[in-house]
């Protein structure tokens, strides 16, 4: 990356910051690297979009522009964590651990919002999303047998014996109930 004469670095400043103001965040980020502009130039321009992201709710752009451009880490994780709640809250629940993964959030704090919504999985009946929330977050054994076992419950009454029988084995749920499903189907 080949540094330009002061001048030049000035306007390149201002064309990044034009386009920062206009939401043009690739445009902006091609201004950067044409123009080799150290992100420490940049600070202020970033510092603006990202407050204006972050009032509009938009918080997957202020993080990704916080970490593009070294805004300091708790802008970043502020905005991350906004965002993954987000993503819980809309039940994005593989959307959201990617995500987490990604900015690299606090194990506890991933934890508790996926047993959140676990909860609220099971309490709305929602039996195959806690399932699955339970895989994806690697929650507790016993977590993953309460959403197989009202998982296995629903499709015996539902006479879905087949998938019943599926999970009974997937989850290693008690023999019994293996038994139960293999006798419905023969």
């Amino acid at each position: 990356m080949r540094m330009m004469p002061e001048n030049n670095l000035d306007e390149g400043v201002q064309r990044f910051s034009l386009k920062m103001a206009q939401g043009a965040y690739k445009e902006a980020a091609k201004v950067k690297s044409d123009f080799g502009i150290p992100c420490a130039m940049l600070h202020d321009a970033v510092k603006t979009a990202y407050d204006v992201a972050m009032k509009k709710g938009d918080y997957s752009i202020a993080a990704d522009l916080a970490k593009q451009y070294d805004l300091p880490a708790e802008m970043r994780n502020e905005a991350a964590l906004r965002s993954f709640h987000r993503k819980i809250d809309s039940e994005f629940f593989k959307a959201a651990a990617e995500y987490a993964r990604e900015f690299n959030l606090p194990e506890d704090v991933v934890r508790e919002a996926a047993i959140q919504a676990f909860n609220k999985s099971i309490s709305f009946g929602l039996v195959k999303n806690a399932a699955e929330i339970a895989e994806e977050f690697d929650l507790p054994e016993s977590m993953k047998a309460e959403a197989a076992r009202k998982s296995f419950d629903q499709h015996m009454r539902a006479g879905l014996y087949r998938k019943a029988l599926k999970i009974a084995q997937r989850y290693k749920l008690p023999e019994e109930l293996i038994e139960e499903a293999q006798k419905k189907i023969s």
